[in-house]
């Protein structure tokens, strides 16, 4: 019984090595943000705008834990948060962005999240 329960242990642990969450191993060839120019007000303000500052999400009258991202520095203040939140797959909830306009959200936050 006891070999049982430790082949059982040894195959999970096995398993669960296996997963990645590695952003460059889940999305390859999207971790380069170097060749990018984005802008606040062309690229990532419409994102927002469009999938999260929308009524019962992170509009103007939200309450919920994120508050709302309607002005730049609103978003500024929960940008590492945004960027975590989209690249993880759990925000926007009910909708999802391409891999693009995620890749803009996550290069944006990783170049400083410029008001530009």
């Amino acid at each position: 019984m006891t070999r049982k329960i430790i082949g059982v242990l040894i195959i999970a642990a096995g398993i669960t090595g296996c997963v990645s969450n590695k952003e460059e191993l889940l999305y390859p060839g999207s971790s380069d943000c170097s060749t990018l120019n984005i802008s606040f007000s062309a690229d990532i303000q419409p994102i927002i705008q469009s999938s999260c500052a929308v009524a019962g999400c992170h509009d103007a009258s939200s309450g919920n834990k994120g508050g709302p991202f309607i002005n730049y520095t609103q978003i500024k203040n929960k940008a590492t948060t945004i960027k975590n939140q989209v690249v993880a797959g759990k925000m926007p909830q009910g909708s999802t962005l391409t891999s693009n306009q995620i890749k803009l959200i996550r290069c944006w936050v990783e170049k400083g999240a410029l008001n530009n």
